[in-house]
């Protein structure tokens, strides 16, 4: 595969890309051998594709394997979190065949992965099937490039076969019906290869801005403002500035190198200058590291400890944690005491000695570097930096002072590295927080520990304070409920008890430790039942005490999955001199399912030590690409200056939360589709995989339900973000942010009759998507590519032709926005096309981006499907569609199309005869025999409310608009979940 897609890729880039080298990492279940190399800093958690079990979501039938997708949490051109395959699916012959070549799939995929493209075929749940081509003045299927040839198809419902649709380019056609291209394309025709299909052979390029169909209403054009695949490609490092030009290369086959985990090896390189001697940092210092060698440090590994001011000591070469009494030793060897200045670039140089101990390479090691002065030979520090990343050592760092090196991320983001910060604030855990995250990276995750509380406070003397949590049945295995303090003290300075639903524990129980000698507390149950726990932690000391909370499990051992919770930041470095803006975002799953409408908050400690919380939302409006995908966003706008921000994430759920485990769930989310031949479909062959039809576009899905989760809590840290720059003449508080882009406008439903639109869109805020925007400007053009291209001199839509909603006075962030419109429909004309894009501002004047752009089509009449009779096909059934037909669409539009009025007369239609065809008496005759009821009940309503003298129906404009807004209502409800 990865031989074949490197081929595919050098020809889609135009000479510019290939796979040079990929390294494969084995699974350390598997017998070691000779050829397995070091990993080096390769590891599953930062793979750029992995083979895992599947997800049923991006499955196209029940039991059949998950196709590939692409786990994206951020925007256009960034770099997504990896591509998932299934080793089912690689390894099936049968799939290849519907599916395409597997390396053109991979192609397909790194367009998403690498340089954050989208897909340009519509979405998988049916909608944007097609939209009507203001250009062409036409129909069109939503495809890149217009020229790609195709069937247009129907999935009838009573027969559970496919048809050809009733209709025509200029008419449209019926509901519910899709464009599927065509096995064989013509030879003019070579991209997308982010729209359709892997095994059209004829399609090996990205589209570029002279074949790019701007106008089709897909994911890509949705999130990229229109732009061509290779418009966003170079504006990537990969190709900006020319990087990478073409270039003749006989032979682009990689270079493979098996690897496969070694024993962890950690190096703890510890900062005891004189500074860490304030503010208690030593002590937090020692206590951290003491529990990750005593606690979190896996049975098997290998940990090594520097200890750096001025200078630098190694207090212990590489040791195997092989005992509780190793453990201990090891944990007595971290330093107590600070004094002298800081040279960080010595005690990484004593980092690289370690690992290269006994003439092994480094390569694979860990470096946790903690420090919180100013480096005072940055030279020295660059230097050892650089030997340990080329060397394949990752350094995880840790700043505990404001006054920390800046160089620190950058070793941090140089070797694939993490950042974290702990403040001198109290509620401050980034150093806890950094020791059990390195600790628990790369273990398989029915191995890791998992988190569901944490607390750092102050208790006054002789303080108790009661704590409930929730531990649900996806964990409960080796639960540990773990205390810390910093004060010396001969006796225990806490009490702790700890309450089960079925038992009390305390110092009379065997779960019950404590450690004088590294000042811990610890309740460790075996098996811990599901259900409201509650502990009770005392200060026994006359002074004030410094408590580190932790309440940790495992997952449960009867074959259920746990419930994860990732973190992720858009960057350990936020530009917020030029506009910069940090984006938290949390994924939350159970397994591979993920888990919906949890509740999830990022908690922000500033540098002046003020904490801020913000909601991550998954609702799909910006800075959130996917509704409903378990992958949750949120901004963070607080700002109050240069420094280090610290992050840490709290999730839980509640009665509305679910997990997307298969049961009862469709596929709204982009992934690799299966090919089928419309030929074949049409004669009734539906492809089936090992006997199990697959789910093709246009086949009824089932309804997204999921299952009720089970109530959770979890806490992860989000690491850090630093700030080194502001706006000149900034200040905290200034409003230097605009309302978000609102990149999920749809068009709910439209109106020939009524001459209306309905929009609908989720609000942003005031300061991106906090707080509220002070009004709307909804912009309105003939011409998508007008409106795209002179959005700011585009007349906006004055109030009065708003039927419905206020654009003067936003709901807040987060909100359904609706708003009902008045357009004008050229009398004659039997279709009306519009174009809207929308923007939000706030009350500084602060204007937000243009939005997606949306196309609204209004129709007079809808082809309806062919009746249906006994025995006897409909002609659209006998006959195939035209080949024109092949490049028109049907009703959709951007969500919902639920167009009105009546169909045109038997008149009108013989005069259209020559671009719809004949059609039988037997069809129009129900309709007028409707039409002509609905009339006469009409008449005789309004002849009784005019004789009762009811004022409301004195005024058409009054009857148009009550009847706008309850069909609007029903059409947005149905639309909008």
């Amino acid at each position: 595969m990865i031989i074949n897609a490197s081929f595919h890729l050098y020809e889609a880039t135009k000479h510019r890309a290939y796979f040079k080298e990929v390294t494969i990492l084995i699974p350390d279940t598997w017998e070691d051998k000779d050829e397995y190399q070091s990993p080096r800093n390769a590891t599953f958690d930062g793979a750029d594709v992995i083979i895992a079990s599947g997800n049923p979501q991006y499955s196209q039938g029940p039991n059949l394997p998950s196709a590939p997708y692409t786990n994206h949490y951020e925007g256009c051109g960034k770099r997504a979190v990896y591509i998932h395959f299934t080793s089912q699916f690689l390894l099936s012959d049968e799939v290849e065949r519907h599916y395409g070549e597997k390396g053109r799939i991979l192609v397909h995929e790194w367009g998403h992965y690498r340089w954050g493209l989208f897909d340009e075929y519509p979405d998988p749940s049916g909608m944007n099937q097609f939209y009507y081509s203001i250009s062409n003045e036409q129909w069109e299927p939503t495809r890149c490039t217009r020229g790609i040839d195709g069937e247009n198809v129907i999935f009838d419902s009573t027969t559970k076969q496919f048809r050809n649709c009733t209709g025509n380019p200029l008419d449209g056609y019926e509901d519910g019906c899709i464009n599927l291209p065509s096995l064989a394309q013509p030879d003019s025709v070579t991209a997308s290869l982010m729209s359709h299909y892997a095994n059209i052979k004829e399609i090996v390029d990205f589209c570029d801005d002279d074949n790019h169909n701007d106008e089709a209403p897909n994911k890509h054009n949705r999130l990229c403002d229109g732009r061509s695949a290779w418009n966003v490609m170079r504006d990537h490092e990969d190709f900006r500035d020319n990087n990478n030009p073409p270039r003749e290369i006989d032979d682009v086959t990689p270079r493979f190198i098996l690897a496969r985990t070694k024993k962890m090896r950690y190096v703890l390189v510890l900062d005891s200058s004189a500074s860490m001697g304030t503010n208690d940092r030593i002590e937090k210092l020692s206590t951290a590291s003491r529990n990750f060698i005593l606690k979190i440090a896996r049975e098997g590994s290998y940990v090594g400890i520097v200890d750096f001011d001025y200078i630098a000591t190694i207090v212990s070469g590489l040791t195997i944690i092989d005992s509780e009494d190793t453990r201990a030793e090891l944990a007595r060897r971290i330093p107590t005491t600070a004094s002298w200045g800081t040279c960080i670039g010595y005690g990484l140089q004593r980092a690289i000695e370690i690992l290269s101990a006994d003439g092994q390479s480094p390569a694979g090691g860990k470096v946790i570097l903690v420090t919180d002065g100013q480096d005072a030979c940055h030279n020295t520090t660059r230097i050892a930096g650089m030997q340990l990343i080329n060397a394949g050592v990752v350094i995880h760092t840790v700043t505990i002072s404001q006054a920390a090196d800046e160089e620190l991320l950058n070793l941090a983001i140089l070797s694939g590295g993490k950042a974290y910060h702990q403040s001198d604030e109290v509620d401050s855990t980034g150093l806890r927080d950094a020791f059990i995250e390195v600790g628990v990276a790369d273990m398989k995750e029915r191995d890791r520990r998992i988190e569901i509380f944490k607390e750092s406070s102050y208790f006054s003397p002789g303080e108790s304070r009661d704590h409930f949590l929730f531990i649900d049945e996806t964990v409960g295995n080796k639960t540990a409920f773990e205390f810390s303090y910093i004060q010396e003290s001969a006796s225990p300075a806490i009490s702790v008890t700890v309450v089960s639903p079925f038992a009390l524990y305390d110092d009379r129980s065997a779960s019950y430790s404590v450690n004088t000698e590294f000042k811990f507390v610890s309740v460790n149950i075996e098996t811990a039942q599901a259900g409201l726990w509650k502990f009770t932690v005392q200060n026994m000391l006359t002074t004030t005490l410094l408590v580190i909370s932790n309440v940790y499990t495992h997952p449960s051992q009867h074959g259920v999955d746990p419930i994860i919770a990732t973190s992720e930041l858009s960057g350990v470095k936020t530009d917020l001199g030029n506009g910069e803006y940090l984006i938290a975002y949390a994924e939350v799953r159970q397994g591979f399912f993920p888990l919906i409408r949890a509740d999830v908050r990022a908690i922000i400690v500033a540098p002046t030590g003020s904490f801020h919380a913000i909601h991550l939302s998954d609702s799909g409006s910006d800075p959130d690409e996917t509704k409903d995908d378990g992958i949750y966003s949120g901004v963070y706008t607080a700002y109050t200056g240069v420094g280090y921000y610290a992050i840490g994430l709290q999730v839980s759920s509640n009665e509305n939360t679910r997990v997307l485990d298969g049961g009862n769930t469709s596929l709204p989310y982009s992934c690799t589709l299966p090919s089928v031949d419309p030929v074949e479909l049409l004669k009734g062959n539906i492809p089936t995989i090992g006997g199990v039809p697959i789910l093709i576009p246009g086949m009824p899905l089932p309804e997204l339900l999921g299952s009720p989760a089970p109530y959770f809590t979890r806490v992860v840290s989000g690491g850090s973000s630093q700030v080194t720059e502001t706006p000149a003449n900034w200040k905290p508080g200034d409003d230097i942010f605009a309302p978000s882009r609102i990149f999920d406008l749809l068009v709910a439903s439209t109106s020939y009759d009524n001459g209306t639109v309905t929009l609908a869109f989720t609000a942003p805020g005031d300061d991106l998507n906090s707080g509220h925007a002070s009004y709307y400007v909804i912009r309105m053009s003939s011409s998508p590519a007008d409106l795209q291209n002179n959005y700011n001199s585009t007349p906006h839509i004055d109030k009065t032709d708003i039927r419905y909603g206020d654009p003067s006075s936003p709901g807040n962030a987060g909100v359904r926005e609706r708003f009902v419109l008045s357009v004008n429909v050229p009398s004659g004309q039997h279709v009306a096309s519009y174009a809207f894009a929308i923007h939000a501002v706030d009350d500084v004047g602060n204007e937000g981006k243009m939005s997606n752009l949306v196309q609204a089509t209004l129709r007079r009449y809808i082809p309806s499907p062919p009746p249906v009779t006994e025995g006897v096909k409909s002609e659209a059934q006998k006959t195939p569609t035209p080949a024109t037909a092949r490049s028109s669409a049907s009703p959709r539009t951007d969500a919902l199309s639920t167009d009105e009025g009546p169909a045109p007369t038997m008149k009108e239609r013989i005069s259209e005869s020559a671009i719809n065809g004949s059609r039988a008496l037997s069809t129009t005759l129900p309709v007028i025999v409707v039409f002509l009821t609905i009339f006469v009940v009409i008449f005789l309503f309004i002849r009784r409310a005019l004789r009762r003298g009811k004022s409301e129906l004195a005024n058409d404009e009054d009857i148009v608009g009550k009847f706008d807004g309850i069909h609007d209502n029903t059409a947005f409800d149905a639309s909008v979940p």
